[in-house]
């Protein structure tokens, strides 16, 4: 089965989960054989690594950009980080330029709602 490249956009590892649920169940419909090599250790890989849902994802990168204003990717590398406290956060954001605005305050206050949004 080969690819071919429609769109590029940036996703966190819990989308990309969702995402090659949703081959994985085309390509079984398609072919006997499944999944390629690659797409099975794709496959694999997010679904060990991935630590929340796609929908908790989604919201907590929405909230990150559009509360804080923080880069997309910077927002994605939190989702799949998932940091539990501030000096973790901190390492994340230190090429961030409005990362580096934060104080101590805000990042405490970020890992606050980041357990209530994958909470709710």
């Amino acid at each position: 089965m080969s690819g071919r490249k429609i769109s590029e956009k940036t996703v966190s590892i819990p989308e990309v989960k969702k995402i090659m649920e949703t081959v994985k169940e085309r390509v079984m419909e398609i072919d006997e054989e499944g999944m390629s090599h690659f797409q099975d250790i794709t496959y694999n890989y997010v679904n060990q690594f991935a630590k929340m849902s796609d929908k908790d994802a989604k919201k907590i990168k929405k909230f990150l950009m559009d509360t804080y204003e923080l880069e997309e990717i910077y927002a994605i590398n939190i989702v799949n980080i998932d940091p539990q406290t501030v000096p973790e956060l901190r390492i994340i954001l230190e090429k961030s330029y409005t990362g580096k605005t934060l104080n101590e305050e805000q990042l405490q206050e970020i890992i606050y709602q980041l357990k209530d949004l994958k909470t709710s």
